[in-house]
């Protein structure tokens, strides 16, 4: 306990110190930072006052107000809960790698406060109700590892291919612009015994733009866009879709093109021309859950990971991991000649 408290104090110096370091640049107005926050933790927006939402939310996460004025505590809240440094890492951060650590992949698509009542519910089969979720995690993860968790900033190259898939139907009979779809990583990204984005992790998607099937047999069109891949860290890097011919080995024996079919007919491209969403093609033919493909980034970036212990470690950055199938539909969407 005394350890976890130390751990707590140390988070309260660390988010006045990494608050100082922002502008009103980074920040969005008030009341959308605070429906942001709210989302993230609980999944949806509050009603109520702006001071009596920040005044609860600062109670849940850490059983007390911050200091500052309204707006710095909103700071030092978004960055408690998305930013962090390398000497405190983020909410976000730590809850992925408490899941990660125990099984093996994360759940992005739910609140935060969900995702740690799940780890509570595997670990203690009690969920810690009315105890700050900052204690909480720091609780869970004093259980799984022996030092504390830090993230370390990194070079990460754009030339490894990562698996995802679609977790839902697509296509111009089900679509509409400005839908998200949501696609996660069927694989750790990892790299040199960095973990940079857990199995689970959300690409971040949305319909630019739907056709319906016309008049004489023009054919009806969807494009999805990938926005970015939400990794541990706070960086959005974009990712696009993985050179088919950079894969080779085992794992092409599931791939199949699908330039030229009816359903598929290019990919969609984006800044500098590189292939950042799918253009789907089809009067009935959609784009299934659980359709997989290879994604990697769209350039090299600097990004904020977690250094895996040694007792963690696997052969995460073998050849194979990112090439094998285990038996779903695998296709890759390249470029039309």
């Amino acid at each position: 306990m005394k350890k976890i408290s130390v751990l707590l104090f140390l988070v309260f110096i660390q988010l006045i110190l990494v608050s100082s370091a922002y502008t009103a640049d980074n920040a969005s107005t008030t009341l959308a930072q605070m429906d942001q926050a709210e989302i993230i933790i609980y999944g949806e927006s509050r009603r109520g006052g702006l001071i009596d939402r920040l005044n609860e939310l600062e109670r849940v996460l850490f059983g007390r107000s911050l200091p500052g004025t309204l707006s710095e505590r909103q700071l030092q809240l978004v960055n408690f809960i998305k930013t962090g440094n390398a000497d405190q890492p983020s909410l976000l951060f730590k809850l992925g790698v408490a899941e990660w650590t125990v099984a093996q992949s994360i759940q992005p698509f739910l609140p935060a406060l969900g995702r740690l009542q799940r780890l509570e519910q595997e670990l203690d089969d009690t969920i810690q109700e009315g105890r700050p979720i900052a204690m909480r995690v720091e609780r869970i993860l004093s259980l799984l590892l022996t030092d504390i968790v830090t993230q370390v900033e990194i070079e990460v190259s754009s030339d490894k291919a990562i698996r995802a898939k679609i977790l839902e139907d697509i296509g111009p009979g089900k679509s509409r612009k400005g839908d998200s779809v949501k696609i996660e990583l069927v694989e750790d990204f990892v790299m040199d015994n960095y973990l940079i984005a857990p199995k689970g992790s959300r690409i971040v998607s949305e319909i630019a733009g739907v056709t319906r099937p016309g008049a004489f047999g023009r054919a009806g069109e969807v494009r999805l866009e990938f926005k970015y891949l939400q990794i541990l860290g706070p960086e959005e890097p974009m990712v696009k879709l993985a050179d088919a011919k950079r894969l080779g080995g085992t794992g092409e024996k599931n791939i199949v093109a699908a330039v030229g079919s009816s359903m598929i007919g290019a990919a969609l491209l984006g800044p500098l021309g590189l292939a950042t969403g799918l253009l789907i093609r089809g009067d009935s033919l959609d784009v299934n859950a659980e359709t997989q493909f290879y994604v990697q980034q769209a350039e090299a970036a600097k990004m904020s990971v977690f250094p895996i212990p040694g007792s963690l470690r696997k052969d995460t950055d073998s050849p194979s991991n990112n090439t094998d199938s285990d038996g779903s539909d695998e296709i890759i969407f390249i470029d039309t000649p």
